[in-house]
Order: C-alpha cells, then sequence, then structure tokens
C-alpha cells in the first residue's frame, strides 16, 4: 500500500452542541457551518428539519426551544452571529422570522469569541405562558427580556464587578417557604482582568436584579458541555434551585439553594481512574414531586454515569460496541409510562454526530441520529495564494448538500501536505430562489489578480450552468444561461483559457453536442463544438489545455453512444472531431475518468485520456499527440473487481511521463495508478471501517495530487501520497 495522508474535512452538518425540549419532543442543533436544524419526534421516529440562519446572519450562535400551545410543539429562539435573537416560526407569513432586537452595544469593550449564549424559562400564570430569555452581549455580559413580544424591551442585568459571562443557565426557586417562584439566573464568569473564574446567581430583590456570590468553589472551565441548572422540591416541598460544577480537583459540586442562601453537596466522582469529561444536571418538568432529587449526568472516560444526592453512582455504560464517544448536551427527568422516572440525555460524540440515551429500570437505550445536511457531492477544490507572507496557502474546497446548497470548506497546506486547523465551511447557498444546485462541474482559481479570482461551477435543477464567483468585491452567483433553446446536463471541470484571465467550460446539452461556456470581448460567450458526425455524445470524459508550437488548444474528449472515443481540437474558427476507436475490438468505453497533460522526456506535450471499458469493467488509458500516433493501454481492475466510481485524473509529480489515475474500487476503497504504467495501490484510511462513495482528483498547493472523497458517513476527506522530500 501507497504512504499516504488522510485530512478529515468533515462537513458543514457536523453537530457542535445540542440544547433539547423539556417534553422531549424535539433538539436544537448547532452545526459546524453555523446553521441550525431541529430533531424533531415524530410518534416512534424522529425526522431533522431545516431551520438555517436569521436574516442578518451568517452563523448561529446558540438557541433555546420554548413550548409552544400550537401543532409544533416548540418554537426556537434564535441567537445570530450579530447577537441579535429572532424567533422561528415555520409557515408564518411573510418570513418564518421575527426580529427580537437584542443587547445593546458595549462601546470600547472587545467583542467576545464565546458571546451570544442564550436561555430561556418559561412560568405559567394560570393558561398564559410567560418567557424569560437571557442572552450575553458581544462583550459577554449578561441582558434580559420578558415575553416575546417584537416591542419588548431587553435590560442588562448589571453587576458590581466586571466580569465575562461564559456560559449562562436558568432556574425557578422560591426565595422563603410558600412564596411564588421567581427566576434565578447562573453564570459562570471569568473576572476581565484576572481570569479568575467563579459562579454567580441573579435574584431579584426589591425591584432591582442582584448578583450574589454562591460561594461554590472556583469551577474548571475546561468541561463545560453547557452549563444547566433546573428547579426542585425538598422534602417540605419547597421550590429550590441546583446547579452543577465540576471543580478543579476533579469532583462534582452541588449547588443548592434560592435567593440569597445557598449550600455546596460535594458529590465527588465515579470510582473509575478517568478525567472526568462533560456534566449536566438533569432538567425536571415544571411541577417536581416534593422530595425527588436532582440528577446530575457525567461522561467519564467512555461512559455516562448518573448519580442524585443520596445515592450513589450509578454507571449507565457506553454506546452499543462502543461505536462512539458521547458528551452530555442536555439531560431531563421525564415520567414513564408506569409512573416510574427516566432519564434522558441528548449529546454529541466526538466524531459531531447527535446521539441521545434514555435509561430506566429496563436498562439504557442509545439511539444514533446522525448529523444532518450531509453532504452529497464534491465539486473540485482550489488553492488561493499565501497570506501575509507565510508559506501556509489555503485551499478551499467545493461541495454539495443534499437540499441542492454550496459550501466551502477552508483548510490550509504547503508543499508537506495539507493540515487543518479549524474546520471552516462557508455558506454559499443556492444560486438564486427556487433554485437549487443539481450537479457540481468544477472549481478553478486563476493568478493575477488581487485577490485572485475563483469560480465554482455548478448546474442548476433549471437546467442553467451557474458560478459561485468570487472577485475584488466579494462572492457572487452569475447566471451563464445554457446554450439556445437547450438545457444543460452535465459538464467537465474548469480549464485556464488562451489568452488567460478566465475559465472554460465543457457542458454537454440535451442535444447531445459539446457546448463550451468561456469569455469573450468582456463578456461571456457559447460556443457550439459539435458533436462526432452521425453520433450523439454519451459523456465528457473531460478537457484540458495543451502546449503545441501554434499556442495553447482547448482539446476536449468525449464518448458517444456506440462506445468510442473522441476528441475535439480547434480548426480555424471551428472544431474538429477524430474517432480514437475503441481500445479493443469486443470492448466499448462506458464511462470517462479524466484527461491530463503529460510529457515524455525529450518528446512534446501529449494528452492521457483515462476511461472504462466493458464488458472487461478495466481502466484504459489513451495517449493522444497532436498529429502523432496514438494507442492504447489496459490498466486492469484495482484487485481484480469491478470498479464503483471514478475519482478522475490528475498530474503525477514523480512520473510526469504520465498521470494517476483514482478510483473507487469494489471494497469501497480509494485505488490508484498511473498511466504511465505500473500496479494499482490502495490508499488506505486511517480507521480500516472508513469506506468510499466517491470523490473529486484536483493538484493542490501546485504539486500535491490530491483525491477528495466522500465516505459512507457523508463526510469530506482529502487524501494525498506522501511526497519524498
Amino acid at each position: 500500500m501507497a504512504p499516504v495522508e488522510w485530512t478529515r474535512l468533515g462537513g458543514p452538518g457536523e453537530v457542535i452542541w445540542a440544547k433539547a425540549a423539556g417534553d422531549v419532543s424535539a433538539i436544537a442543533v448547532g452545526t459546524s457551518g453555523g446553521h441550525l436544524y431541529l430533531r424533531r419526534r415524530t410518534g416512534t421516529s424522529w425526522r431533522w428539519e431545516y431551520v438555517g440562519v436569521p436574516p442578518t446572519a451568517d452563523e448561529v450562535l446558540d438557541a433555546a426551544l420554548l413550548p409552544d400551545e400550537g401543532a409544533d410543539g416548540v418554537t426556537p429562539v434564535v441567537v445570530g452571529g450579530d447577537v441579535k435573537v429572532w424567533l422561528h416560526r415555520p409557515g408564518a407569513a411573510p418570513t418564518p422570522w421575527t426580529g427580537l432586537a437584542g443587547p445593546a452595544p458595549d462601546p470600547g469593550l472587545p467583542f467576545f469569541a464565546e458571546c451570544g449564549d442564550i436561555v430561556a424559562s418559561t412560568a405559567r400564570r394560570g393558561a398564559v405562558p410567560k418567557h424569560t430569555l437571557v442572552v450575553s452581549s458581544p462583550a459577554g455580559r449578561p441582558w434580559m427580556r420578558q415575553g416575546v413580544d417584537p416591542d419588548g424591551t431587553w435590560f442588562r442585568i448589571a453587576a458590581d464587578d466586571d466580569w465575562i459571562a461564559m456560559e449562562l443557565a436558568t432556574a425557578l426557586a422560591s426565595v422563603a417557604p410558600g412564596a411564588e417562584p421567581q427566576q434565578h439566573v447562573f453564570a459562570v464568569v471569568r473576572d476581565r482582568q484576572s481570569g479568575d473564574l467563579g459562579l454567580r446567581v441573579a435574584v431579584h430583590e426589591e425591584g432591582v436584579w442582584t448578583w450574589i456570590d454562591p460561594g461554590a468553589p472556583a469551577p474548571d472551565g475546561q468541561h463545560f458541555a453547557a452549563l444547566t441548572a433546573t428547579g426542585f422540591r425538598d422534602a417540605a416541598g419547597m421550590l429550590l434551585a441546583c446547579t452543577v460544577l465540576l471543580t478543579g480537583e476533579g469532583t462534582v459540586s452541588m449547588i443548592i439553594g434560592s435567593g440569597r442562601e445557598w449550600q455546596l453537596v460535594d458529590l465527588g466522582r465515579p470510582p473509575v481512574p478517568r478525567e472526568i469529561g462533560a456534566l449536566v444536571v438533569a432538567l425536571k418538568g415544571p411541577d417536581p414531586r416534593p422530595g425527588d432529587e436532582p440528577v446530575v449526568v457525567v461522561r467519564v472516560g467512555h461512559n455516562i454515569w448518573t448519580r442524585s444526592l443520596r445515592d450513589d453512582w450509578t454507571d449507565l455504560g457506553t454506546t452499543p460496541q462502543d461505536v462512539a464517544v458521547v458528551s452530555p448536551n442536555a439531560a431531563f427527568e421525564i415520567e414513564a409510562a408506569d409512573g416510574g422516572r427516566l432519564i434522558w440525555m441528548a449529546g454529541v460524540s466526538w466524531a459531531f454526530g447527535l446521539w441521545t440515551l434514555q435509561s430506566d429500570a429496563a436498562g439504557a437505550r442509545w439511539e444514533d441520529h446522525g448529523r444532518p445536511g450531509p453532504v452529497a457531492s464534491i465539486v473540485g477544490a482550489y488553492t488561493d495564494p499565501p497570506l501575509h507572507d507565510t508559506l501556509d496557502r489555503p485551499v478551499v474546497v467545493a461541495a454539495l448538500d443534499e437540499r441542492g446548497e454550496l459550501w466551502n470548506c477552508v483548510t490550509w497546506g504547503n508543499s508537506t501536505g495539507l493540515f487543518v486547523s479549524s474546520e471552516s465551511w462557508v455558506y454559499h447557498g443556492r444560486p438564486a430562489p427556487g433554485v437549487g444546485c443539481a450537479k457540481g462541474v468544477g472549481a478553478i482559481t486563476l493568478a493575477g489578480g488581487d485577490p485572485q479570482p475563483a469560480w465554482v461551477f455548478v448546474i442548476g435543477d433549471d437546467g442553467r450552468l451557474w458560478a459561485r464567483t468570487a472577485d475584488a468585491a466579494g462572492w457572487t452567483w452569475v447566471d451563464h444561461g445554457a446554450p439556445a433553446g437547450r438545457s444543460v446536463k452535465s459538464g467537465v471541470a474548469p480549464i485556464a483559457a488562451d489568452p488567460p484571465g478566465a475559465p472554460a467550460v465543457h457542458v454537454l446539452a440535451d442535444d447531445g453536442r459539446l457546448w463550451m461556456r468561456s469569455a469573450s470581448g468582456g463578456g461571456w460567450s457559447w460556443t457550439d463544438r459539435g458533436a462526432p458526425p452521425g453520433q450523439l455524445i454519451f459523456a465528457i470524459a473531460g478537457a484540458a489545455l495543451l502546449p503545441t508550437a501554434q499556442g495553447r488548444i482547448p482539446v476536449a474528449a468525449v464518448v458517444t453512444g456506440d462506445g468510442h472515443l473522441w476528441v475535439s481540437v480547434p480548426d480555424g474558427a471551428s472544431f474538429r472531431w477524430t474517432d480514437q476507436g475503441v481500445p479493443a475490438a469486443a470492448e466499448k468505453i462506458v464511462a470517462g475518468i479524466g484527461i491530463e497533460v503529460v510529457t515524455v522526456p525529450g518528446g512534446p506535450p501529449m494528452l492521457d485520456i483515462v476511461v472504462v471499458g466493458s464488458p472487461s469493467g478495466q481502466v484504459w488509458s489513451h495517449r493522444w499527440p497532436p498529429g502523432g500516433t496514438t494507442g492504447w493501454t489496459a490498466h486492469g481492475r484495482p484487485a481484480d473487481a469491478r470498479i464503483r466510481a471514478a475519482v478522475g485524473t490528475m498530474p503525477d509529480p514523480a512520473n510526469p511521463a504520465g498521470c494517476l489515475v483514482v478510483v473507487v474500487g469494489n471494497d469501497h476503497q480509494v485505488w490508484a495508478t498511473s498511466s504511465a504504467g505500473g500496479a494499482w495501490s490502495r490508499w488506505d484510511p486511517q480507521f480500516a471501517a472508513t469506506t468510499v462513495t466517491g470523490g473529486k482528483a484536483a493538484l493542490l498547493l501546485d504539486v500535491l495530487p490530491c483525491a477528495l472523497v466522500l465516505d459512507g458517513e457523508r463526510l469530506v476527506h482529502a487524501v494525498t501520497p506522501v511526497l519524498s522530500p
């Protein structure tokens, strides 16, 4: 097996955090792409529901779920990247989004990276719910509002000390026996000057909100999934509030009380020599039973443990066959059908998937909810110029999700390979309202501009060619249309045009003819390259810009309905077709893999055109020199088994006399060979369970061949051979 590096790029739907509704009917999920999804329960199953981002923001920082008397059961309240708060009601006209404004600006204070945390609680006065929202401002200061009327007002919960709210939680509690329950706001805070961590509780006293130091030990800030709090009734029936923290000694502390009266209960730690990874307190219902103690849920190593005040630690185990390690994000105590109590937990795995756990007397039951918005296909990739005189360069990978929307993943690399400093997925959306991306064509950038221009070409579900284009003004969608009266069916990766400045794109229209979209006279135009005589084109194998004595010429290779390979070259003001035939008398071509320029020492540049034949199912390469003798070379099949998908071709830095050919084998693994000859080599993933469904080939960072592949979980990986120094 060849030495290769696998770089996990993931996907825009990877789960970062989860918040759940009290009746466990819905889970709000934040993703690496910054978009919000809901996981809704429908009877005995679940479904994903897309929420997206608020109108004024490009990402969602946080969300909470409000109980709703309507058919949906819950209403998300969402904080956008601009720290403005919105309600989202699907189906509402003219828009599902209702703005609730947000905290006032913080003049002179820096933007806090972890701002925008939001919590909500609901108290009922008869049949009328009373919602309270608390959100942290851009500078990390807590603000509150009562109700969700658009005309409502936010007010700051002022503090005497200057600190940053890292995490927020709320709970209802009575400050005296028989007193009406009131809101208590918990905050894990960091002193703005010293950086010291602490816990504070805000209570409403004589018309003024006051922050109380409950005397809790300093929390260990490295082990938060989220701060959580709940109300519970003691044996006498008094409603108290509690939260849980992991202290610096690695033990669980529960803080219980109300108003100014608080006590600390040391719950210790589970009896295993592993660190506690995350912890939450299980939220109780709106009217908890007297004496029903709060329960803490923690992850230690791979396992979930629970404990109440009086009972000892209980090990609920890990996922079936330990397939995932899950950190709790939210937990609830709910009443079982037999009147007993069960623990329900929502969590995020180390692989960024959503899981739930339900535990009762019958045992623990796990459910894998996966990830929303999976990647459907990879469009292509390109390399941007270096930033700030560094050796590292941004690499942009374009992909389409299942909703027909475009995303770019930005990673980094240099001549030694790729590395991911953080998974950065940027949303580019749909070409136009009502128009989704049906297929990817390819991506390209051309040197010379500042900033360097880039194009990501897709075919819309309207049958038109579209490009997401980057120039000095930023990113825009450009409608390149379709040949007159036709619809675009497929296309191959764009090539640099000559003269330089804009790319040329070759597509197959529904008339069975080859068309080229290229810059012309300050604009763009369609050029009909036609079809071979008496034939219609079945597929485009690829296109390349071939250097010749007369200049660089755009060459395209296609497969016709009779299984022949044809090459189209410029001929004056028109184009000429030449039949390259078939690899063998009984063999036909059924698919193209790619086309690359190769150079034999001492010879002129030529093209290697790589295809799949039938009935043999093997890979063939056809060497095409302009005006010279052509020839076919058989490359067999990976592991002598059928090929599931073509990934593509790319230059081979180790041997410019051939190109690398990459496919997905029958074993769902990546296989590569060279058109110059040699055996197939499998590019094994880091984990044996990883399978591959397809991908695209690209040359990145000028010298690095890369197979951008989609695995069985719809996550993107960049697979690169290890280059010799």
